[in-house]
């Protein structure tokens, strides 16, 4: 019997038609937990997912409560999030929160690791920092133009995902944030403390990465709208400094096409962070069902 003043922790997936990886990954969390005295439960968040499955769940023990939040519509990994993020809150239970996707690429093997690092230093939000990535040679390459492209123009080095521990403090300080919308990684970073622990990225256990090129640009893009004004300011020296550089040179730097850009930019990071208005995130779920 569960002790009332034994502190829980939440574990938060966000999932869609990840049935077969799920499971792997839930028996995975038991064996890595199972030594553990706090309660944990676990939070499924089905983003509208279009494949039925049911979850084998036997062989889990030890923990206490597994429950599947299913969205309204598929509305992407970080409305999800939001969504899952939200009911936590709206529950006002005591406990960390460790989020990590459902496909198995966030080693559930580490995550521990995170949760004891939160255990030493509660006042910073804990991060799984990519030092290696295990993708294809396209993907490793275009990840890395991502990673530099977001730090030349917010000034920050982002090079984490969903994977990370925070505790019911720093939820109230974001769950409503409408930032959300748009990033979870890039929310925590605006708003919280972070620390960085290094931990390498794994293989998925089944099915194709949804990862591609339009989905990194039009994340960065998301990220970017973020910090719009770290953006704006970082763009307009980098556009004065060609300015004044080619007035006093021989060169011709095609200002005009600058300008352009320049503008163009601007207006799409300003309209992508606009198109992030304040919404009740609890309004895209449907119904909970309760697994365990």
């Amino acid at each position: 019997m569960m002790n009332k003043n034994q502190k829980k922790c939440f574990i938060l997936i966000p999932t869609f038609n990840d049935w077969v990886s799920l499971e792997i990954l839930l028996k995975k969390i038991e064996d890595n937990i199972k030594d553990e005295q706090r309660v944990y439960e676990i939070l499924i968040i089905d983003d509208a997912s279009t494949i039925d499955h049911d979850l084998k769940i036997s062989e889990i023990k030890k923990i206490k409560k597994i429950d599947i939040i299913r969205l309204k519509k598929n509305s992407g990994s970080q409305l999800a999030i939001a969504a899952g993020l939200n009911f936590i809150n709206k529950e006002k239970e005591n406990g960390d929160i460790l989020i990590l996707d459902s496909d198995g690429e966030d080693d559930p093997n580490k995550l521990l690791t995170l949760i004891n690092y939160l255990k030493q230093d509660v006042t910073k939000v804990v991060v799984a920092e990519r030092k290696k990535r295990k993708e294809n040679v396209l993907l490793k390459f275009l990840n890395i133009i991502r990673l530099y492209f977001t730090f030349i123009f917010t000034g920050k080095m982002m090079n984490y995902g969903n994977f990370s521990c925070l505790t019911n403090k720093h939820l109230e300080q974001i769950y409503d944030k409408k930032e959300l919308n748009l990033s979870y990684s890039g929310t925590i970073q605006k708003f919280l403390p972070i620390k960085k622990i290094p931990i390498e990225k794994q293989v998925r256990y089944s099915g194709k990465s949804k990862v591609s090129i339009i989905f990194l640009i039009l994340y960065s893009i998301q990220i970017l709208s973020i910090f719009s004004a770290n953006f704006f300011i970082r763009t307009t020296m980098f556009l004065t400094f060609l300015i004044v550089f080619h007035y006093f040179s021989d060169l011709n730097l095609y200002i005009e096409l600058a300008v352009i850009l320049y503008l163009i930019s601007n207006l799409l990071i300003l309209k992508t962070f606009s198109s992030a208005r304040n919404i009740d995130f609890l309004k895209l779920i449907e119904k909970i069902d309760k697994v365990k």
